[in-house]
C-alpha cells in the first residue's frame, strides 16, 4: 500500500514539476528560413519556376544539400547561424546527365540573438541582409537579386526575389 502511494505521489510531483517552459512545442517560433521566390526576367510580376533547382552550401568543408533536382519558383533556405555570412550555390537544370549551370550567391547580415524560453533558447534573426552574385560573363542564369526584406525573423514575408 506504501509503495503504491508512493508511485503515485512521484507521478504528481513529476506532471507538477514541469513547466510550460520544460518544453519546446511545434508552434514555438525558431530561426527563421530565407524565404525566396523566382521570377520572370521578361515580365516582373510572374513568377517563373526553376527547373531541376539544386541548392547547396559549404559549411566547415561539408557540401550540404538544401535542395536537390527540384522544380520550383520559390524556396525557404536557412542563413548560418554561426557566421556573418552564408555562400550558396544555386545551380539550374541539374540532373545525373547534366551538371547544370551554377551561380553563386552570398548573403551576408547582422546576427541578433532572441531568448525563446528555457526549452527552445535562443533564436536567431539577421538584419541588414545583402546579397551578391557572383558574375560570371556570360554564364550566369540569374539575371539580378532584390532583398526585399533587410530584416529576416519570420517565414511569412519573401525576402528575396530572384529574376532569371
Amino acid at each position: 500500500m506504501i509503495k503504491k502511494i508512493a508511485i503515485i505521489f512521484l507521478f504528481i510531483s513529476i506532471i507538477l514539476g514541469c513547466s510550460k517552459d520544460d518544453i519546446c512545442t511545434g508552434d514555438t517560433p525558431t530561426t527563421p528560413k530565407l524565404i525566396i521566390v523566382f521570377k520572370s526576367r521578361i515580365n516582373n510580376n510572374i513568377f517563373k519556376e526553376v527547373t531541376n533547382l539544386t541548392v547547396t552550401t559549404i559549411i566547415e568543408s561539408d557540401t550540404i544539400n538544401i535542395y536537390k533536382s527540384v522544380t520550383t519558383d520559390s524556396i525557404a533556405i536557412p542563413l548560418n547561424t554561426g557566421t556573418d555570412i552564408t555562400k550558396f550555390q544555386f545551380i539550374k537544370d541539374n540532373t545525373n546527365d547534366n551538371p547544370g549551370n551554377t551561380d553563386n550567391i552570398t548573403f551576408s547580415y547582422q546576427r541578433d540573438y532572441i531568448y525563446i524560453n528555457r526549452a527552445c533558447a535562443f533564436k536567431a534573426t539577421f538584419n541588414d541582409l545583402i546579397s551578391q552574385l557572383e558574375i560570371v560573363e556570360n554564364e550566369n542564369w540569374i539575371e539580378e537579386i532584390i532583398v526585399n526584406e533587410t530584416i529576416v525573423e519570420d517565414e511569412n514575408t519573401t525576402h528575396v526575389t530572384v529574376y532569371h
